[in-house]
């Protein structure tokens, strides 16, 4: 199984984006490796990106949803808290954690296009839309 980050997604969604294409190439290459799934933090910021529950339902038709648990609400929280950056600009937000957090906790591997501070999470497999 393989998480979704939301960057993924967003790219994947707006044609107009600079990764729109190897998101989209590179989600339909790891489809084919393996199944993809989607958290519900992911699913809480595409709620908040402007599009309707029916849009965000539509566009996640085939990819297997993960509710975020206390375990890896736990492991986002102590990595977060361990991050001296990040309060500067730029510097990943706590929902980025959480899903780093659940990948690590479920052993799935994530996709991402967000190289930002991966050696917060050694445990975590991260492959990015262009690996294939």
């Amino acid at each position: 199984m393989i998480l979704v980050d939301t960057s993924v997604i967003v790219a994947w969604l707006d044609r107009q984006h600079r990764d729109h294409v190897i998101c989209r190439d590179g989600l339909v290459y790891w489809a084919g490796k393996e199944k993809l799934a989607v958290s519900s933090v992911t699913y809480a910021e595409l709620a908040a990106g402007g599009r309707t529950q029916e849009q965000v339902d539509e566009d996640l038709l085939g990819m297997h949803r993960v509710d975020f648990d206390f375990p890896p609400a736990w492991i986002a929280g102590q990595h977060f808290m361990r991050n001296p950056v990040r309060k500067e600009k730029g510097s990943l937000v706590l929902p980025d954690y959480m899903i780093r957090a659940q990948a690590q906790h479920l052993g799935w591997k994530h996709l991402t296009n967000d190289r930002r501070r991966l050696s917060d999470f050694p445990q975590v497999d991260f492959i990015f839309p262009e690996d294939h």
